[in-house]
């Protein structure tokens, strides 16, 4: 019998996504991001650090980063926890 220890980032598929979208963004990495309540599509992009604790604070938006830097996206807030 195994036991299981608790995660210090209790995440579910969907908080796992849109963590990543946040950091993907957040770090400028080259991507298409998409999210709309609990769907969420993020092509490219990068699995966030275990440290990273930010999140998108908005249930809708999209975003594009471009290599060089440039990011087009709805997103206007911080990526600061809640």
């Amino acid at each position: 019998m195994g036991t299981s220890v608790p995660s210090p980032h209790p995440d579910t598929s969907s908080d796992n996504t849109l963590r990543a979208i946040a950091y993907s963004m957040d770090a400028l990495i080259p991507g298409i991001y998409l999210w709309w309540g609990a769907w969420q599509i993020r092509i490219g992009g990068s699995q966030p650090e275990p440290n990273y604790t930010g999140t998108i604070h908005d249930t809708r938006g999209a975003a594009i980063v471009l290599p060089g830097y440039r990011i087009y996206s709805t997103y206007q807030g911080s990526y600061d926890p809640g």
